[in-house]
């Protein structure tokens, strides 16, 4: 598997965000993160405004969401992804005392990756995914027809919810030769959160599996 996007982060349960731009900005300049050019300088005293990037170290980004009361690292792996979040935890610590666990909402995993095949990805699927209720659909539609993709989440969960979680699995549009797998997951429990990203890839593997034959 392929990691597109990988986005894990933490939404505060906080109504004013937890900490000051200086006290984000420092640490992480400290920590040999470069900051965003659209920060102003020098670094206002208040409280973080706005949304957007606001360090990078390499191909990892750490962006704030004040109206969402976000903290998310953007990256490339999900092992680095969670190594980021941990440093981040660490050095609020050491520096200020505040463990921003503490202020945890729920935590937040959304992702995309790529499967590589050797077959046809939309064949696949919708020889693994026909069911009786197609043919149905067809003497409706008049027309011969696929499904298009697998999607399904987490049983008795409300979407609009702390604890939520859906994944979607699709041919590559574009080119037939992958499959395109987007999860997002919501947890108030970390390291219930924690375990479902470790073992997704290997999960979704095995899923694949299923479809590709």
């Amino acid at each position: 598997m392929k990691p597109l996007s990988i986005a894990y982060g933490i939404n505060f349960k906080t109504l004013l965000y937890p900490l000051t731009i200086q006290q984000l900005v420092d640490s992480l300049e400290r920590k040999g993160y470069k900051i965003s050019p659209a920060l102003p300088f020098p670094r206002p005293p208040g409280r973080i405004t706005g949304a957007g990037e606001i360090g990078r170290k390499g191909k990892t980004t750490v962006q704030v969401d004040v109206s969402a009361q976000t903290l998310t690292i953007i990256d490339i792996s999900v092992k680095s992804a969670i190594n980021c979040f941990n440093e981040i935890v660490k050095m609020l610590k050491e520096d200020y005392n505040v463990d921003i666990n503490d202020f945890a909402r729920f935590y937040s995993f959304i992702a995309t990756y790529a499967f590589p095949t050797k077959k046809q990805a939309y064949k696949m699927t919708a020889k693994a995914l026909r069911f009786s209720i197609f043919d149905h659909i067809e003497e409706i539609m008049g027309e011969k027809i696929w499904p298009f993709e697998l999607r399904f989440g987490g049983a008795d969960l409300k979407v609009n919810s702390e604890n939520w979680f859906d994944v979607t699995v699709r041919p590559n549009y574009e080119r037939n030769d992958s499959y395109i797998i987007s999860v997002v997951f919501r947890n108030i429990d970390k390291v219930k959160t924690r375990k479902f990203i470790e073992s997704f890839e290997e999960r979704m593997a095995k899923v694949i599996g299923l479809i590709d034959g």
